[in-house]
């Protein structure tokens, strides 16, 4: 029999991607971006983590159920609430938060919480605002 080793105290549990990412199993869901969004970091084709139970604030990215379909929006809540667009092209959507149930045209399915990404066809702008370095 040998000496324990004085690197068993530091061992670490295995990285879990259901534990990092889903808090509330009958609230998460996974989608697909059928579209890039690289200012938002979201490359075509990633998978996003969206939690239903997750309470959006100013700045989130959403899910939104829009015209029958999921959009991927964020969500400004002042000065006014509004859904914008994450390429920055195109109009925000005026909301009325209390008006945001089941039967509405316009409603928030959840929050994006995490993005996953396939890196191997990574292209990112390193300069998503238009500066120059």
């Amino acid at each position: 029999m040998g000496f324990p080793s004085p690197a068993a105290d530091y061992t670490e549990k295995p990285i879990s991607l259901d534990a990092l990412c889903i808090h509330k199993p009958h609230a998460t869901y996974f989608m697909r971006a059928g579209q890039a969004y690289l200012r938002a970091g979201i490359q075509k084709g990633a998978t996003l983590v969206v939690d239903a139970s997750v309470k959006p604030f100013d700045g989130s990215i959403v899910i939104v159920a829009l015209g029958g379909e999921f959009v991927v929006k964020r969500l400004r809540l002042h000065p006014a609430p509004a859904l914008l667009p994450l390429d920055y092209a195109g109009t925000p959507v005026p909301i009325d938060l209390d008006d945001m149930d089941e039967n509405n045209a316009t409603r928030i399915f959840g929050v994006m919480t995490y993005c996953v990404n396939d890196m191997r066809t990574a292209e990112f702008d390193d300069t998503p605002y238009g500066i120059d370095s």
